[in-house]
């Protein structure tokens, strides 16, 4: 397991996260249905892309795997 591999893939989930809420957040604020729907599918790539980090992160980390398996994940 290589920790350095796998900080920068936690600190890119970090950064993926925000932006799905920083997304969410606009929707909720925007009345323009046009635009929440672009906000929307782009929140929605940005889901993507944090299921694709914890995919890899799981296979990179046996603890981490462990600990999602543990809980049913």
């Amino acid at each position: 397991m290589d920790n350095k591999i796998l900080k920068a893939l936690r600190e890119d989930l970090i950064g993926e996260l925000g932006a799905i809420n920083q997304y969410q957040e606009h929707i909720d604020e925007i009345d323009n249905d046009e635009v929440k729907k672009i906000l929307a599918h782009i929140r929605d790539d940005e889901k993507e892309h944090a299921a694709e980090l914890i995919k890899i992160i799981r296979k990179l980390d046996v603890t981490q795997e462990e600990r999602f398996q543990k809980e049913e994940l």
